[in-house]
């Protein structure tokens, strides 16, 4: 994992530099972009540590800030969080917590 990340981390340096020469394009702010990539990886992250709630919420945060930068669909941060909310809690009851030390 730590070497995928570090060639995704020496990309993003070549990116960066390429289109620093060439220059950047003009259809999306790439920098406001970079928190919504940050939160799609804990997604992953927690998808793969079987944590659906937590993946729920970093995938709904993402949205939220995708949303506010690219207007993807015409819904309000708080009709998201709502939403989002009630979606963990119905996960919370389909995907219950094991307490390992128990098991």
């Amino acid at each position: 994992m730590k070497k995928l990340l570090g060639l995704v981390f020496l990309v993003a340096a070549a990116l960066v530099l390429y289109f620093g020469s060439v220059g950047w394009p003009s259809f999306v702010n790439i920098w406001a972009l970079f928190p919504v990539g940050l939160f799609l990886f804990f997604t992953l992250e927690n998808l793969v540590k079987k944590d659906y709630k937590a993946s729920l919420m970093s995938l709904i945060i993402a949205f939220i800030i995708a949303n506010a930068i690219l207007d993807i669909l015409p819904l309000s941060s708080g009709l998201v969080i709502g939403a989002g909310v009630l979606a963990c809690v119905g996960i919370g009851f389909l995907f219950p917590e094991t307490n390992k030390k128990e098991a």
